[in-house]
């Protein structure tokens, strides 16, 4: 099975009702050629509380998205929510982490901006392993 572009729940079947918690960290690029972090904002990720997870999930905006100022436990919607998973090794084991997506996070009852537009990715170049063989 391919899921190159994640998975697209159906939000109120998988979340429920959704309350907004706040902004939980900001995610900068990371430098792997020089090893470090970069100062160049790569995403924020929020907490928002969710009636059928019960509990506190953390939803990713992408950086083109303005910081949120929703007032603390309001209700949310999620736009185009997508889940996607990665493995993460531990030794002889592997995690998988689930990351969970969206456009943005827009108070419950409003519409969306119908003239947003996200930036276009930038094309990232493949990881090589070494130098060329002859």
């Amino acid at each position: 099975m391919n899921l190159k572009n994640g998975i697209k729940p159906e939000p109120q079947e998988t979340f429920g009702n959704m309350i907004f918690m706040g902004l939980n960290r900001e995610k900068m690029y990371f430098d792997r050629e020089k090893g470090e972090r970069t100062d160049k904002l790569e995403a924020r990720i929020y907490n928002v509380a969710s009636s059928v997870q019960q509990g506190q999930i953390e939803v990713t905006l992408p950086d083109y998205v303005d910081l949120k100022e929703i007032d603390f436990n309001k209700p949310v919607e999620l736009v185009n929510p997508r889940i996607t998973a990665r493995a993460q090794a531990n030794g002889n084991f592997a995690n998988i982490v689930y990351t969970l997506m969206a456009e943005d996070i827009v108070e419950a009852g409003h519409k969306p901006n119908s003239n947003f537009e996200p930036k276009a990715k930038e094309q990232k170049e493949p990881v090589t392993a070494g130098s060329d063989k002859k």
